[in-house]
């Protein structure tokens, strides 16, 4: 009974495990879109903040603020999966990982724009009024 069974669970569980060396590609996929995603919000929030009367001196810091900070941490998160993709064996562990770091990796990208923009908004408007 015993040998039955087993080829049917080994079928099963071996079919709903993608490959781990997918993962670094699906990866990259996933950082390139939420880059474009993130840089797209930051544009568009940017100049609706200067539209609204910010200094256009927030566009300099929206810029440093992609480079000095999305860009290295897309890039380190990319990075990582690539090599995990590379080293590790397919299991729902890796995979539960993987789903967990995308999440996060969209939800930043859709809500930090959201988040600095506004503290700049903040900043500026408390500092208008504390000179004046």
């Amino acid at each position: 009974m015993a040998s039955a069974f087993g080829p049917r669970l080994w079928r099963r569980t071996a079919a709903s495990v993608p490959a781990a060396r997918s993962l670094g590609r699906r990866m990259t996929w996933h950082t390139a879109a939420a880059l474009i995603a993130f840089a797209l919000l930051q544009i568009w929030l940017v100049s609706s903040a200067i539209a609204a009367g910010a200094p256009s001196m927030l566009i300099v810091v929206a810029l440093i603020v992609l480079l000095a900070l999305a860009v290295p941490v897309a890039r380190s998160t990319e990075r990582r999966w690539y090599h995990l993709s590379r080293q590790a064996l397919a299991s729902w562990g890796l995979h539960a990982r993987f789903r967990r770091d995308v999440r996060r990796l969209w939800v930043a990208a859709l809500t930090l724009p959201f988040l600095w923009v506004s503290g700049a908004m903040a900043a500026t408007d408390a500092i208008a009024r504390i000179t004046g």
